[in-house]
């Protein structure tokens, strides 16, 4: 027989239950604001820089690509291992993406032919990160290149 209190106690782990449910199939919530976007050279794709981090040597710079459109999107974001197509001029230096001890590049991986294409669903995102030499500490703000955009200018490094 269930007493009062067990009836509140699984009543309260029931809406527990519900709530991280909800939770955890919610949506990925999108930044609101951010720092800088552009128009790509794919209609209906536009890219936002979303950070430009510098920490330990290491800038890490994200960029979320947003399909606006109402249809799925195929995008090659790398070609023929070209990772050096998207780099950053700080000062009068340019950096590119660092590699690790393999020689990979130090952003999401290109398949074994050497392309990186992504498919962006109507109304989603893709999130494009790549690691860099960070610029000396007095240098305060890059321009970032890529085969997708204009340049993004004057991005401020966050340190």
């Amino acid at each position: 027989m269930i007493t009062t209190i067990s009836r509140r106690r699984l009543s309260a782990v029931m809406l527990l239950g519900f709530m991280a449910a909800a939770f955890i199939h919610a949506p990925v919530a999108q930044a609101a604001n951010p720092i800088q976007s552009q128009d790509t050279n794919t209609a209906g794709i536009v890219a936002d820089m979303l950070e430009c981090k510098r920490e330990d040597g290491v800038m890490t710079v994200k960029l979320r690509l947003r399909n606006t459109t109402e249809q799925d999107i195929d995008i090659k974001l790398i070609g023929s291992r070209n990772y050096d197509a998207y780099y950053v001029t700080a000062g009068n230096k340019k950096y590119f993406v660092l590699r690790d001890a393999e020689k990979n590049p130090l952003t999401p991986q290109a398949d074994e032919g050497g392309t990186l294409r992504v498919s962006i669903a109507k109304g989603e995102a893709y999130i494009w990160w790549a690691k860099y030499p960070a610029p000396p500490a007095d240098v305060k703000k890059i321009s970032y290149y890529t085969p997708l955009t204009p340049p993004f200018d004057n991005i401020e490094i966050k340190d």
